[in-house]
């Protein structure tokens, strides 16, 4: 397997014999470089924090293709419960950037899902059972055992440990495990390896001391494992790992951090930088010397003036200037002016760290807009096909994670198997291909489903809503027309009242004549202005209320049948 050495810090080895000039292949910064995947993977780490453009470009690349997630299942309860757990309880979406973040900056990502489990304590004696926290105990490191005083019976001695598995989606979360802490066993032939778990320092310590939040929420195989001074051996299918490929025979079960071919690079922008400080903290503010002014033949003051007094009066004027900028100096000859340094600018080697920033971008495989904005479609349409692909790639190491975890939680909590993906990633502002396909759905060469994914649109989502919709409308409709009916009614009531105490002559209160003139004047009204219309309606109420009521009944319907009709001609 070849090292990091050799592909970072030994140029020499590819078989170079050197020269009169040296290892033209070797530089200065090849003395920092890394020698162990380990070193590799703190290199990266420290890049990613460094450097704005790695820090930004990686952030990006890991957000962008996180999608909305499809579940595929037999029934809407199941998506529900896999919904809530993944993404309420659980937070998804935010796990899934984070571990394309470790993928891209260590190339590796381990993760793992803890289940939730209450740990009690049995006596040996009378097999009472009591929960940890319950009791008082002292925890032996190198046995991982608990030794106690039942509460029961009072016996001391060593507890038996029943750790009971808590069904329910609260406290299942996922792991991320640092890749500086895991080591692997690889067999290269059939494509095997086992995962050992280094226990970091701070968790060890926490245990040998006996914390009693530590020891009492701590898996019991990972107890063992630091009272034995011993690697955590991981069972199989426990850990996810996410890795991106190498070339054959470069670290064999490992991943290849993309961050590898940037080290050189930030190196030497490293270099670049120092000396643009150096230059700044030297040359950039220049150094002002007053002195008195040279002038020609025998004049020359400084043979006729005594200098000890000129400086004594110069530097006078120049406290008193500082005091009141408007203070006037007065002096018997000219006073001259010279600058020492300030050419800090003219020094700096700007454009030589911007083109070794852009080599960083190149040697990350990002376009340069990525990173500054400014990417669209029409103008750099072969640079977003070639920055898809790639992403889709990440996409699909995310799709195994997501289903990996949906199914371990399934499994757990007892739910029927499913489906998760995250949504088909497109570029979002492809255009032209949109309306290709929408082109092509209007020739019906392709489905609704078709033109629905190009869009990003769920189409049996839609569908539900189109029929959640027209079911909403019906019931409107329906509401309206019982408040009609009613309305009629007391209004033919109404006129048998006035019928019967015979009032005065006026407007004769045939249920169909007022509705027939109630509709006459309602659609007069539609056509008019909305002033008009507040002018009319007001003079009909205070003339005849019933009248009024009637008016205001049929506007409404009025209203609602033209929308009803416009929205039948757009779906047509």
């Amino acid at each position: 397997m070849s090292s990091i050495s050799t592909m970072l810090a030994d140029p020499g080895s590819l078989g170079y014999t050197g020269g009169a000039y040296g290892d033209p292949t070797r530089l200065w910064a090849h003395d920092f470089s890394p020698k162990n995947i380990k070193q590799l993977f703190k290199w990266t780490e420290y890049l990613y924090f460094n450097s704005a453009h790695i820090f930004s470009g990686i952030r990006k690349y890991a957000e962008y293709p996180i999608t909305e997630i499809n579940y595929h299942s037999k029934g809407e309860e199941t998506t529900q419960k896999y919904r809530a757990v993944l993404e309420e309880k659980m937070g998804i979406k935010s796990l899934l950037i984070k571990c394309s973040i470790d993928l891209q900056v260590y190339g590796n990502s381990f993760v793992s899902l803890h289940m939730p489990f209450s740990r009690h304590l049995a006596c040996p004696s009378c097999a009472s059972i009591s929960e940890i926290s319950t009791v008082d105990f002292k925890y032996k490191h190198k046995t991982a055992s608990f030794h106690m005083e039942c509460p029961a019976c009072g016996k001391k001695g060593d507890a038996n440990i029943k750790d009971r598995l808590l069904k329910t989606p609260t406290g299942v979360h996922l792991i991320r495990w640092d890749p500086k802490l895991i080591n692997i066993q690889h067999n290269e032939i059939t494509n095997q390896s086992e995962y050992y778990l280094e226990i970091s320092p701070n968790i060890k310590g926490k245990v040998l001391k006996g914390d009693a939040h530590t020891v009492s929420t701590m898996p019991l195989s990972i107890l063992k494992a630091i009272g034995e001074g011993a690697d955590f051996k991981f069972n199989k299918d426990q850990l996810f790992h996410s890795k991106i490929d190498t070339p054959a025979g470069v670290m064999a079960g490992w991943g290849l951090p993309p961050l590898t071919a940037a080290i050189p690079l930030f190196h030497h922008a490293a270099v670049l930088r120092k000396a643009n400080e150096s230059i700044a903290l030297e040359r950039i503010i220049p150094m002002r010397v007053m002195h008195p002014q040279a002038t020609s033949g025998a004049a020359d003051p400084i043979q006729t003036m005594s200098i000890a007094s000129f400086m004594d009066d110069l530097e006078s004027n120049l406290k008193s200037w500082r005091k009141d900028p408007n203070h006037i100096m007065m002096s018997p000859v000219a006073v001259g002016v010279s600058q020492v340094g300030g050419e800090g600018r003219a020094l700096m080697v700007d454009s030589e760290v911007s083109r070794v920033e852009d080599n960083i971008i190149a040697s990350m495989g990002f376009p340069k807009e990525f990173i500054y904005g400014g990417l669209s479609f029409t103008g750099s349409s072969i640079t977003l096909r070639m920055l898809e692909n790639q992403l889709e790639s990440s996409v699909f190491q995310i799709n195994n994670l997501l289903q990996w975890v949906a199914s371990r939680v399934g499994n757990f909590l007892n739910l029927p198997d499913i489906k998760v993906q995250l949504g088909d990633f497109k570029m979002v502002d492809d255009v032209q291909q949109k309306q290709l396909v929408m082109n092509l759905w209007q020739s019906q060469i392709v489905s609704k489903t078709t033109l629905a994914e190009a869009h990003g649109i769920d189409l049996k989502e839609e569908q539900e809503r189109i029929k959640q919709e027209a079911i909403s409308d019906m019931r409107l409709q329906n509401d309206i027309n019982t408040e009609v009916e009613k309305l009629q009614s007391s209004l033919a009531e109404q006129a048998k009242q006035m019928a019967a105490q015979d009032e005065p002559p006026g407007l004769n209160y045939d249920q169909q004549a007022v509705i027939a003139q109630a509709e006459e004047i309602a659609m007069q009204m539609l056509q008019s202005d909305e002033g008009t219309r507040r002018s009319q309606l007001s003079s009909l109420q205070s003339e005849d209320y019933v009248m009024y009521s009637v008016v205001i009944q049929r506007m409404e319907q009025l209203r609602l049948d033209q929308q009803n009709q416009a929205q039948s001609q757009g779906g047509m």
